[in-house]
Parts: C-alpha cells; sequence; structure tokens
C-alpha cells in the first residue's frame, strides 16, 4: 500500500452514523479539516486513530502505520510531572522506535521550568506544549491534530505551525481549526464535512459559494 491513509466506504458515528459513507486517500500533506460545531471533525478523528470502531468499512495505513493523535485532553497523567510523563511516554515509544533524546524535546518546546510541575498545575498552553512534545518522540506516519495551536502565546504557535510543515513533509497531516485564515495560510488542502459527507478540495478548485461556506463554517 502507498504511504498515507485511506478511508473505505468508512461510516462512522456511534449507535447512530454521523458521517459516512468516506471513501478517500490522503498523502503526505496538510489536509485542514473544516466543519461546523457538532459536524463530526472531532469524531472523524478518533475514528482514524483507532480510539472509535467504525460502524462500517475500514481505515487502512501504510507500513509500519503509526498514528500521533492530539485531541482536546492532553494524553499526559494530571497527577504526575511533565518529565514523569514525558519518560514514561519515551518508555513506551521504545517498544517500537527510538525515541527522540528528553532533552531535545524540552528545548524545542520551552518545557525546562515546567519539568518538575504537575500537569494539573499546567496553563492551557503549557499542557498543549507538553503534550506536542510527547507527540513528537516518534514520528507517525499519520498525524492528526485537533486545534493544536489554541491556548499558545503567538511565538508559540508560529513555531508549531512550522513544526507542522516539517511533520507534513513526510506523512498526511490532518489539521482542525475553526480559522479560515490560519486554514489558508497553513495549507490548500481542505477536508470540508457538510452533512454526512466529507470532501477532500483544493482552494483553486474551490467555486465562490464554497468559498463563501467555508466563511460560514468559520463563523459558525
Amino acid at each position: 500500500m502507498s504511504a498515507g491513509v485511506t478511508l473505505e466506504n468508512l461510516v462512522l458515528g456511534y449507535q447512530q452514523p454521523i458521517l459516512g459513507p468516506v471513501s478517500l486517500h490522503l498523502k503526505a500533506g496538510i489536509h485542514v479539516l473544516l466543519g461546523r460545531n457538532g459536524a463530526g471533525k472531532t469524531t472523524l478523528m478518533r475514528t482514524i486513530a483507532g480510539i472509535l470502531p467504525p460502524l462500517s468499512g475500514k481505515v487502512q495505513l501504510g507500513q509500519p502505520g503509526r498514528i500521533g493523535y492530539l485531541g482536546h485532553r492532553a494524553a499526559l497523567s494530571e497527577g504526575l510531572t511533565v518529565e514523569q510523563n514525558l519518560k514514561f511516554w519515551q518508555h513506551i515509544s521504545r517498544l517500537y522506535a527510538q525515541p527522540q533524546p528528553l532533552e531535545t524535546l524540552t528545548e524545542q518546546f520551552d518545557l525546562q521550568h515546567l519539568l518538575p510541575k504537575r500537569v494539573r498545575q499546567l496553563s492551557r498552553g503549557q499542557r498543549q506544549r507538553a503534550d506536542l512534545a510527547r507527540l513528537s518522540l516518534v514520528r507517525p506516519d499519520v498525524l492528526l491534530l485537533d486545534e493544536p495551536l489554541t491556548g499558545l502565546d503567538p511565538v508559540q504557535a508560529r513555531y508549531i505551525r512550522q513544526k507542522m510543515q516539517e511533520w507534513s513533509a513526510e506523512c498526511p497531516l490532518i489539521y482542525s481549526t475553526h480559522s479560515l485564515p490560519e486554514a489558508l495560510e497553513m495549507t490548500s488542502s481542505f477536508l470540508l464535512v457538510q452533512g454526512r459527507g466529507v470532501r477532500l478540495l483544493d482552494i483553486s478548485e474551490l467555486a465562490e459559494p464554497e468559498i463563501e461556506l467555508l466563511l460560514w463554517l468559520e463563523a459558525s
């Protein structure tokens, strides 16, 4: 199978379908996920990540098929320090790959002064940086980032945007945001969640009504 992620007749939801059937293939690059609140964006990400089983259809990954997922809640233990959390995830990562040194990630994400703090003591932006460092221990084959810039100051947000561009050069990166200007700055490829469908669109192919739709989604 070629590198990337393929959705084959994917129907997703909980007891009842929310989206689908969805069939598409995503190659390396940033694919911005846009849609109204409640449209199913997070459900789509959780299904691709394997957290939520599909109602039918399947998700196929290239080899080795490692998925990195950043959700609304950090994948960090509230009662442990930032350093303890990162060491735990570093240990887990060694089961399938050679992780980056913690010193490197600590410097990259400006975590030096946060290492002894428990996660429950951190601000929203500090948690986000620690969780992004966790995600960066091993480079995944597919990256799913649900509003990754939330809580970050402009300098930190600019750095994370640069990292996203680096990551997406080698793998598909699905990125959820409510900000259309931010989306247009990052990419020209969109996953538009509308009704029960998901369409892969290029900004150069959009007609004026579809651009108006994106602007409406941003404001909704």
